[in-house]
């Protein structure tokens, strides 16, 4: 593990629960298919935990509903003058949106932050700081009360409940005074909140197009670490995941199909990464830490096999 000095740089700032204020070298994302309810709590963590001149991208999946989440994106348009607005036409799932934020992200620092999950102040701080102080971090994360990874170091409760974003913001701060700015290795990437170096992009690219939908990230990590950087928790620095909220905004009966969508890809994607790394067909998908992310790090890189070309999506800027 690897550490800094928890009290030298929190003295650098004020106050943690402050906006912190991000240059043009910053590029914050986010994505959603409907849930404008959730997906507007989402928006207004990221406005109120940020200012300055960072590059603001909001990826509209094709959502169902009626041009809410258009409209949701329009008005963060006009609150935050450096926005860029994707509208897609059809939806491209998780994979799609992430690939349009890869492919036409202008920062140096890309945070990618999933529609359900609502950073803070510190959040932002802790991860960036740890991100421009080691350059051997090639994507680096935080904690939160919910990681889809079965890992403890991950998954941080807070001891009473947070009921607002003033309430999460002086958690996080709690968390990050605690924490400090140490960061330990992280054996794969879970992309529901992240950040991804330039160096990072300009090595590998963007997501494998192969993965639709899931496995993409873990993908992501693996390439990028037998590219040579390395995938690193910030245990210091929390969000909040509202969980399951992408689905339990939708009724019954579309709940019901988007699971059965969606573990129909999982298992479709499983398949898929077992032949490109070699694994064994027969093996059955096991819980994701289980998988042999030691084992898969070890491939040489190949510039050929592990670079993806980021795509051209200017065609659905609004």
């Amino acid at each position: 593990m690897a550490s800094g000095d928890p009290t030298a740089r929190a003295a650098a700032r004020p106050s943690l629960t402050s906006p912190i204020e991000l240059g043009a070298d910053v590029s914050i994302a986010t994505a959603a298919y409907g849930n404008a309810k959730v997906t507007a709590v989402c928006l207004e963590a990221i406005l109120s935990a940020a200012t300055g001149s960072y590059e603001l991208i909001l990826v509209d999946d094709c959502s169902p509903d009626k041009g809410e989440i258009r409209a949701l994106f329009t008005a963060a348009k006009s609150r935050h003058a450096n926005t860029k607005i994707f509208g897609f036409q059809q939806n491209l799932e998780y994979s799609g949106s992430v690939n349009a934020v890869l492919s036409h992200a202008a920062g140096q620092w890309i945070f990618f932050i999933s529609n359900d999950v609502f950073v803070t102040p510190s959040y932002l701080h802790a991860v960036l700081n740890v991100a421009q102080s080691q350059a051997q971090l090639g994507i680096l994360r935080g904690t939160s009360n919910f990681v889809d990874n079965g890992l403890a170091s991950h998954n941080v409760q807070p001891q009473r409940s947070i009921a607002s974003l003033p309430e999460l913001n002086e958690f996080g701060a709690q968390r990050l005074t605690t924490e400090g700015y140490a960061w330990q290795p992280d054996p794969f990437l879970v992309g529901d909140a992240f950040l991804v170096t330039r160096a990072v992009v300009d090595r590998i690219g963007s997501f494998d197009p192969r993965f639709f939908g899931y496995f993409a990230d873990l993908d992501y990590g693996v390439r990028t670490t037998i590219a040579g950087f390395q995938l690193a928790l910030v245990p210091g620095a929390f969000a909040f995941h509202q969980r399951d909220a992408n689905f339990a905004w939708l009724p019954e009966e579309l709940r019901q199909q988007k699971l059965n969508r969606r573990w129909a890809r999982v298992y479709e994607n499983w398949a898929r990464f077992k032949l490109k790394y070699d694994l064994p067909v027969s093996l059955e998908f096991p819980p994701v830490k289980d998988i042999p992310w030691e084992q898969l790090a070890k491939r040489s890189f190949d510039a050929q096999r592990d670079y993806s070309a980021p795509g051209d999506y200017s065609r659905f800027l609004l």
